[in-house]
């Protein structure tokens, strides 16, 4: 027996060692072929504004303020470089033509209020990315707050601080801070709607406001966009890499992407830790979420999702587990197909997915509508195919169409509306084409044909209106 133990002790240092050395070589490749670290790849000197220290949106707002515009000092480019963030004078600025930084939190105030609304952005994102959504409920007279995430909306170095505790900190503080502004209004409606890492965040709230915090305001409905219910498993691994990167000599390896920061409202580049924190906080949501019994079940909100059939951010198929799950007849999810007209150039697993028989094998028990053009292939003969209570219906002659040169949607242009002015169809980071020799920027050919802006918002526009009557008759 001790010869058994002598030698499983002997394997497992082996193993370690092997672990160790692979690391450390990986850490030594990446540190020689990663570009090298900006001042906007450090950590900030300054400290978040404390989301317990106030008690209106308002205070706030004016405390984030001073803190973002410290921070934008502290990595300013003093020079004519049109093509960064951190350039006050270049076309691609943080701030606009007032000087307010468009990463900020924000709130839209209606003359009358019907209710509220708490806009949650993804990882890495600013609350910008919720603008266009946002103007939906306004518009329909809901006092809306978008609110930013510690350690968002500076520069990326910021997020190698960021906890999962902050992400759910966010969604507290920004239901309070509504309920609040709520206070005189006769029997408000509240909405929360999710971006992402957002939508993770909603499901840890709602999931705590029926399991712990009875005192938080509960949301009617939930608007998840891109939902992120599951990443790459390989990120619960991403503390080996942290470990490693402590080594200043291998400060890169702190790194999964190290990228010019030309876009004012989103990171280019990603810390590994960021990408970890999500990966706890969706885990810790999930557990939460199965806690919930039958009967706590039944007090979740109804909960409508977009998305797109290709994700190359998170996994579908949590999302759809989580539908499942949650056993709710009202729930729907909104797919938006791939433009069929480039069927030979997609891959197989995408080509031969047919939608309908997906459905009826699968036996949803909640609403499914499916945006495509999969009988058609053609640009504009999109349809909605919708699906409920085991049944199909067609919606024919719709005003949705492609644009005759995009293949797919992404997951950063679900809630981005094409007339948005960064990252609409026209504007300079939406119609970004770049052409030229392979291999001569260091830039990912990922983020260069992107899609950044949704074709079929409209669709979720409409689709949102919709369920804010329904709320109202209900």
């Amino acid at each position: 027996m001790r010869k058994i133990v002598g030698v499983l002790k002997k394997i497992i240092v082996f193993l370690i060692v092997i672990i160790i050395s692979i690391q450390f070589v990986r850490a030594y490749v990446y540190n020689k072929i990663a570009p090298e670290l900006k001042k906007w790849h450090e950590k900030s000197s300054f400290k978040e504004p404390d989301y317990k220290k106030f008690k209106t949106i308002d205070e706030y707002l004016i405390a984030e303020k001073i803190f973002l515009d410290e921070v934008f000092k502290e990595v300013e480019i003093d020079s004519k470089d049109n093509l960064t963030r951190f350039s006050k004078s270049g076309i691609l600025s943080s701030l606009d033509k007032e000087g307010n930084n468009i990463n900020a939190s924000f709130q839209m105030i209606p003359e009358n209020i019907k209710g509220g609304v708490l806009l949650l952005h993804g990882l890495t994102d600013s609350p910008f990315m919720m603008r266009d959504t946002a103007k939906i409920f306004y518009e329909n007279g809901y006092y809306v707050l978008g609110l930013r995430y510690k350690y968002h909306g500076t520069y990326p170095g910021e997020l190698q601080k960021v906890s999962q505790k902050d992400f759910e900190d966010a969604a507290v503080f920004g239901s309070k801070m509504i309920k609040e502004k709520l206070k005189d209004i006769k029997n408000p409606e509240f909405y929360m709607v999710g971006f992402s890492t957002g939508a993770a965040a909603t499901l840890q709230y709602i999931s705590s406001s029926i399991r712990k915090d009875k005192d938080l305001l509960k949301p009617k409905k939930i608007f998840w966009l891109s939902p992120a219910m599951g990443v790459s498993p390989a990120a619960k691994f991403g503390f080996l890499d942290s470990w490693v990167s402590l080594i200043p000599t291998f400060k890169k390896f702190q790194w999964l992407d190290i990228n010019p920061e030309y876009d004012p409202a989103k990171y280019n580049s990603f810390p590994k830790n960021s990408g970890i924190q999500v990966y706890y906080l969706i885990k810790k949501a999930k557990i939460n979420f199965m806690k919930l019994s039958k009967k706590e079940k039944e007090e979740l909100p109804p909960i409508y999702s977009y998305t797109s059939l290709v994700d190359s951010t998170v996994l579908d198929k949590d999302l759809y587990d989580i539908f499942f799950k949650m056993e709710n007849p009202e729930n729907k999810l909104v797919i938006f197909d791939v433009n069929r007209k480039f069927e030979e150039f997609f891959k197989p697993n995408v080509i031969n997915l047919n939608l309908r028989d997906e459905a009826l094998d699968l036996d949803f028990k909640f609403n499914v509508s499916f945006v495509s053009n999969y009988n058609t292939k053609k640009d504009d003969a999109v349809e909605v195919l919708n699906y409920s209570s085991g049944k199909f219906s067609e919606e024919r002659n719709t005003n949705l169409k492609w644009n005759e040169s995009n293949f797919s949607l992404s997951h950063v242009s679900i809630p981005i509306s094409p007339n948005n002015s960064i990252y609409g169809q026209n504007s300079i980071l939406g119609d970004l084409r770049l052409k030229g020799e392979n291999n001569s920027l260091y830039l990912s050919p990922n983020l260069l044909y992107r899609i950044r802006y949704n074709e079929f918002f409209e669709y979720i526009e409409n689709d949102i209106k919709e369920e804010l009557k329904n709320s109202l008759v209900d």
